[in-house]
């Protein structure tokens, strides 16, 4: 039974710019923390084969503590064989970290843009592969098509664009070709959404293992490693996936129907209701988005509201909410609160979505404010 864990995107070293120093250099080390995690899971749980299909760096440099990081946790793990296929944010080049640092023996990476194959007779295995050589890669490495040996488990390990634009910038291959290509499992980087356990072609499973670590609302949802388990006698193959989740932080945006709170406590409880509904925790950051009508009269403080909302990490709060408004009401008032109405009705009742949105602020505005003088 040959055990192995794929995870892809680590990004490490992401530069999280639009955050301030201490609170960006606190996320680096979160998302070094997370890689921790997976190498002594990888120990603990005897995995023989470590696949990193791409995007380990987010750059195409690292810093000095992150690739002595990387080379320990290799070190420590003698028994474990690492494959790296280097992807579009760290690829291979002469003065990338890949090629000018010395590995650990047990790290094998693909340095070509042609599709390579590494061996590994004590297993019956083949990891097939390559690596960018520079951001963008338009060939496709499986146009000359390989022969593995049936008689063996073969994987490839691949940064690419599963049915993407032919040509494309990001290493496009058709699920046609991956499944004509022979491959029991094809662990793939560069989506990083994974999928939920693993897919199949023809005979070849495959799996987008998502990044290790989301990093912003961007990248939402649960997080995990993809544990394959192969076995293979007399050509037959037997295989089972499941997903582990190593994640220090997860982002979610949850939308919140707020319609009809007429004051702060009766939107606060809708609000709270939402985010338990997500299925949220404390390792969670939130983007609540407040949707529906509200009277014209509630004042809402999105930091009031954000601040207000229990059992998260960290939250935050966009109003999209409209006002609640008696259209026949202020069509007929004769004072400024009618003819201010009135100027707006044409966005409100005809405009696009995005003037209907503006329209509904301003005319919410309009009403406190003028509400606030009589």
């Amino acid at each position: 039974m040959l055990k192995i864990l794929h995870m892809a995107d680590l990004h490490l070293d992401s530069p999280f710019s639009l955050k301030n120093a201490d609170t960006a250099q606190a996320m680096r080390q979160m998302m070094r923390g997370t890689f921790t995690s997976a190498m002594l899971y990888a120990r603990s749980a005897e995995i023989d084969l470590v696949l990193i299909p791409g995007d380990v760096f987010d750059t195409g440099y690292a810093a000095r503590d992150t690739l002595a990081l990387l080379k320990s946790e290799f070190e420590k793990s003698p028994g474990i064989r690492f494959v790296i296929s280097p992807g579009n944010h760290d690829p291979y080049r002469a003065d990338s970290p890949w090629a000018k640092t010395d590995f650990p023996k047990n790290v094998y990476i693909f340095k070509s843009s042609a599709l390579g194959k590494i061996s590994f007779d004590d297993l019956d295995t083949d990891v097939y592969g390559w690596a960018f050589t520079e951001e963008n890669m338009s060939a496709d490495p499986l146009a000359v098509k390989p022969h593995p040996d049936p008689e063996r488990i073969n994987i490839l390990c691949a940064h690419c664009e599963l049915d993407g634009p032919v040509g494309g910038r990001y290493c496009s291959i058709s699920k046609a070709e991956l499944g004509a290509a022979g491959f029991d499992y094809a662990a793939l980087g560069h989506i990083h959404k994974g999928t939920d356990g693993a897919n199949r072609i023809k005979n070849t499973y495959y799996a987008y293992s998502g990044c290790l670590e989301g990093r912003s609302f961007d990248e939402c949802g649960p997080k995990y490693a993809i544990l394959a388990e192969l076995d293979k006698k007399k050509g037959e193959l037997k295989a089972e996936f499941r997903t582990r989740s190593f994640t220090q932080r997860r982002f979610e945006i949850v939308e919140a129907d707020v319609t009809g709170c007429g004051d702060t406590p009766a939107l606060l409880n809708a609000v709270n209701a939402a985010v338990r509904a997500a299925h949220t925790g404390n390792e969670t950051s939130v983007r609540v988005i407040l949707r529906g009508s509200v009277p014209a009269e509630l004042v809402i403080s999105e930091e009031f509201t954000a601040n207000n909302i229990s059992a998260v990490r960290y939250a935050e709060v966009e109003n999209r909410t409209e006002p609640t408004y008696d259209i026949e009401q202020y069509a007929k008032e004769p004072g400024i609160r009618g003819a201010f109405y009135r100027a707006m009705e044409p966005l409100l009742l005809q405009g696009t979505e995005k003037d209907r949105q503006t329209a509904a602020k301003a005319l919410k505005a309009g009403i406190q404010a003028l509400n606030g003088r009589s």
